[in-house]
């Protein structure tokens, strides 16, 4: 077994990985980080393998055959195998950057979903680009030469890449806002939302459901109202409601309980939006005969038919 390497010096951390693959699919070869200086020597050759940069600060030059670009904070770069492209700091302002190296048979396939088709070797991140500079840290403090550090040094490098795939995701959720066909059918996408709401409801926020569902927060509200025609925010209010006058009326769990167990941290602020909700507290709704009891959905088809007029 040829081991893998480390080296540190004060403007750089790298590892090479020259442990047996431990999959044909997908493979780390080499991370690092790096402060570039400012005299550093061009890097121009042809390499095996993609190696995805992130520009943690500063700015350099990328070249290709075809074009030349300035990069700057914030932008991913890749190496193709086979390409010769060259890059090298800015003398002024000399970038930092963080990378993996890896290769394999569905790296290709990886990197295009990442974004880089063909002629495309710099993009935006939309995603902190700290997020890729922890990953990388974590696998530069695993160097041991086992088989357990070669598999959490493998799962780290999954983690960057997938990161850089969520990056363009955001840019297509963006997109979708605005006009562009969706990848997804809207109504698959509504329909996992409101099961996601209908089984997590205690405790979310939309955000995190967007989040699931890998769409733009703006993108998902838009769709679902359109769909239900009510907001993502009136849905899970509703769904909140009625498990909460479910749970007061067959159980003796007292309000604060209640309160917990449907999303809110204290009895107030829910004893208020239920209020709001069925016109009456939680404490007289319990003790309400079960024929005066506001009906949950003659409240929600009221509701609808206020929207409407």
């Amino acid at each position: 077994m040829n081991p893998s390497s480390y080296n540190e010096t004060p403007v750089f951390r790298v590892l090479t990985e020259r442990s047996p693959r431990l999959g044909e699919e997908l493979y780390l070869t080499l991370c690092g980080i790096e402060q570039c200086r400012p005299d550093k020597e061009r890097e121009s050759r042809v390499r095996n393998g993609f190696h995805l940069h992130v520009v943690l600060s500063g700015c350099g030059t990328l070249q290709t055959d075809s074009a030349s670009a300035q990069l700057r904070e914030g932008q991913l770069f890749l190496i193709k195998p086979g390409e010769r492209i060259t890059y090298y700091p800015d003398p002024k302002n000399p970038w930092a950057y963080c990378w993996m190296s890896f290769n394999g048979t569905q790296a290709g396939a990886l990197m295009r979903e990442a974004g880089f088709e063909d002629g495309v070797y710099a993009l935006e991140s939309h995603v902190p680009v700290s997020k890729f500079y922890r990953l990388c840290s974590a696998a530069l403090d695993t160097p041991q030469l086992t088989h357990a550090a070669a598999l959490r040094r493998l799962g780290l490098m999954i983690q960057y890449i997938a990161t850089a795939i969520e990056s363009k995701d955001w840019e297509r959720g963006n997109r979708r806002q605005k006009g562009h066909r969706a990848l997804h059918n809207k109504q698959d996408y509504v329909r996992y939302a409101i099961d996601y709401i209908r089984n997590n409801y205690s405790n979310i926020t939309l955000r995190d459901v967007s989040d699931y569902l890998g769409i733009n927060y703006n993108y998902f509200s838009a769709i679902f109202k359109q769909s239900q025609g009510i907001s993502p925010n009136e849905y899970l209010l509703q769904v909140r409601m009625r498990q909460a006058s479910q749970m007061l009326v067959n159980l003796t769990m007292d309000i604060q309980n209640i309160a917990n167990y449907v999303g809110y941290s204290d009895s107030l602020t829910f004893s208020k939006a239920f209020k709001r909700f069925f016109g009456v507290s939680p404490k007289f709704y319990r003790e309400m005969p079960a024929q005066e009891r506001p009906i949950f959905d003659t409240i929600i088809t009221n509701r609808k038919n206020d929207r409407q007029e």
